[in-house]
């Protein structure tokens, strides 16, 4: 590559009607820190995010658009005015210190347990199907069970939590939003033919299946500007539990993604495969595979996430195979990740066993860069390109 990383990556970029410092995203990424009978977000997560206000674009971690899609203990949500409060403090921390903040709206659908509602009610999803998935309890991890199947009511209600939460999320100061559709909730259970079962207008045919989908996003797009509405999906599959690779899992991504194309929404975010797909369907999307190939599909601003370090995302901006990288681990570990990568310098190891939790260790604790640091360990800074191996960027 003639042009150094930081050049590509540091470059200014225009998504729809905002102006973009540079081309690196913060990954939405869970870290359960509202861990209080609210799940109203706090000042902790108002430290969290505002330190990592060098991104181009923040993506904030999954967000209920209700009660009945929550399915994580410690998550936030984004559907009562005591939420609204808590986001409306971090959009406008993280908007003094210079950054842009779009949130995700998630619904978790099947993947969720009946502890987590103080009620004791089942999950809901498009079938009675066991989603075959951990979900994080209070106290620790149990397996999924199977949920109720949503009637024709149910779906209408999802439907207007998420128009409700998207209103919710403008009112608090949020500059867009993102639709979590993909991975293995709400979504992608519906899109998902072995754990979609259904038989009416919502089941059968991937137009059928995609409904859903479709119908949140109108909603959501009744609320703000198509420019400030992204949507997470993609063919990506834990191949655990339900979610297995099949013979319509490609099939189905290529539809969403070419009907999303007539949104001109302001982008998608598609995660590159993590699991292993040798002898599925898709062992061929593995890798960057998937990233080429729906590049031809859509050609709005496309943001490339997992398994991607600086000198990787720089090589597929230029190669045109995306327009923005979101960096997940990474930014966990790194709130100064922006100037690490100007400077090429190395990163601070995440920590695996705060991830999760509900204090500020392994989440707001981790150092930046200090003068102190670029006087007593200049070499890195003097290695040429050729020889900087892509340990000094790890993975996301």
């Amino acid at each position: 590559m003639s042009v150094k990383p930081a050049e590509i990556l540091l470059s200014p970029y225009t998504l729809g009607d905002l102006k973009l410092k540079n081309r690196i995203v913060m990954a939405p990424l869970t870290r359960t820190r509202a861990e209080n009978r609210g799940k109203v977000p706090n000042d902790l997560m108002a430290k969290y995010y505002t330190q990592r206000t060098g991104a181009g674009l923040i993506i904030t971690e999954g967000t209920f658009v209700s009660e009945q899609g929550q399915g994580w203990f410690g998550a936030p949500g984004i559907y009562t005015e005591e939420q609204r409060a808590g986001w409306a403090r971090i959009t406008d921390a993280v908007h003094r210190a210079g950054g842009l903040i779009f949130v995700q709206l998630w619904h978790q659908g099947s993947v969720s347990h009946r502890s987590l509602y103080e009620d004791g009610r089942a999950p809901l999803g498009p079938s009675a199907v066991n989603p075959g998935q951990l979900i994080h309890i209070k106290g620790g991890k149990v397996m999924s069970e199977t949920p109720l199947e949503m009637d024709l009511v149910d779906i209408k209600q999802a439907v207007r939590e998420f128009r409700h939460a998207a209103q919710v999320a403008r009112d608090a100061g949020f500059d867009g939003v993102q639709i979590q559709g993909g991975f293995v909730y709400l979504f992608q259970q519906f899109l998902h033919e072995i754990t979609n079962r259904r038989t009416d207008q919502y089941g059968g045919q991937v137009e059928n299946r995609a409904r859903i989908l479709f119908e949140v996003l109108d909603a959501v797009l009744e609320v703000w500007p198509s420019d400030r509405v992204g949507v997470k999906a993609g063919p990506m599959m834990n191949e655990v539990g339900a979610f297995r690779a099949t013979d319509e899992t490609l099939k189905t991504s290529e539809y969403v993604y070419r009907k999303i194309a007539g949104y001109k929404l302001s982008h998608m975010l598609l995660m590159r495969q993590m699991a292993d797909l040798t002898r599925t369907p898709i062992e061929h999307m593995s890798g960057d595979a998937v990233v080429h190939h729906f590049r031809h599909l859509y050609t709005g601003t496309l943001i490339l996430n997992v398994g991607i370090d600086a000198n990787h995302g720089a090589h597929l901006i230029n190669e045109g195979a995306g327009d923005l990288i979101a960096f997940g681990r990474d930014y966990i570990a790194n709130p100064d990740l922006v100037e690490r990568i100007r400077l090429d310098a190395p990163l601070n190891e995440p920590r695996p066993e705060y991830f999760y939790g509900n204090s500020a260790n392994g989440y707001t604790d981790y150092p930046n860069l200090t003068q102190s640091h670029l006087n007593s360990d200049r070499t890195w800074m003097h290695v040429s390109e050729a020889t900087t191996p892509a340990k000094h960027c790890p993975k996301t």
